[in-house]
Order: C-alpha cells, then sequence, then structure tokens
C-alpha cells in the first residue's frame, strides 16, 4: 500500500520545510535591502541632486513589487500549505504595511 505522507505544520522559530516558504524568505530578503539602500543611499542623493524624481519612482516601484511578491508567496505559505515561520508572518506583515502606506498617499491626494 501507498502511503502518504502528511507534511506536519512548522514551528514558529523554526527553519522553513517547504520550497514556497523558503521562496518567500529569499524575497523577503531580497526587498529589505533595497529598502535598506533606497534608504541609506538612493533617497539621500535624490534628494541633493535635481531631476532625479523617475529614478527614485521606477528604485520605489522595484522595491514594493519584491515586497508585494515576498508577501503573497508568504501569505500563500501560510494558508496552502499551513507553515507558520516567523519570516513568513514578517513578509506578510510587510505587504500589508506597504499597501496601507500606498493607498493612504493615494487618498491623502
Amino acid at each position: 500500500m501507498h502511503e502518504s505522507k502528511e507534511q506536519q505544520p512548522s514551528d514558529f522559530l523554526s527553519l522553513s520545510a517547504t520550497v514556497t516558504g523558503k521562496w518567500s524568505a529569499w524575497l523577503l530578503l531580497m526587498s529589505l535591502l533595497p529598502i535598506l539602500l533606497n534608504t541609506l543611499v538612493v533617497m539621500p542623493q535624490t534628494d541633493q541632486r535635481a531631476g532625479l524624481e523617475l529614478a527614485q519612482q521606477v528604485y520605489n516601484l522595484t522595491v514594493f513589487l519584491c515586497v508585494f511578491s515576498s508577501g503573497i508567496t508568504g501569505l500563500w505559505a501560510i494558508v496552502r500549505e499551513r507553515e507558520r515561520y516567523w519570516v513568513l508572518f514578517t513578509s506578510v506583515l510587510l505587504l500589508v504595511l506597504a499597501l496601507a502606506l500606498n493607498i493612504g498617499s493615494m487618498f491623502e491626494g
């Protein structure tokens, strides 16, 4: 008989057990590094030089897409694959924060 092994939900502080969870963790890292780079390097340069607003907007869009993909992948791993890894919750919270800031700025005018 063929036995099906069901994957056990992971512990909160352990490493991710699924491929989707690992992808989300890497995407979160790939989104946090550009956020730090933006804060420390890009924003001071665009404040000092005129004409770099377009470069700043393109960079912000790229960072947002990294955060968005990390959050969606993390949400998928939490809901569909029953992962309970802290990095996945962090990526979803970062997605919610990014969406709230972008939606809030749209309503602000």
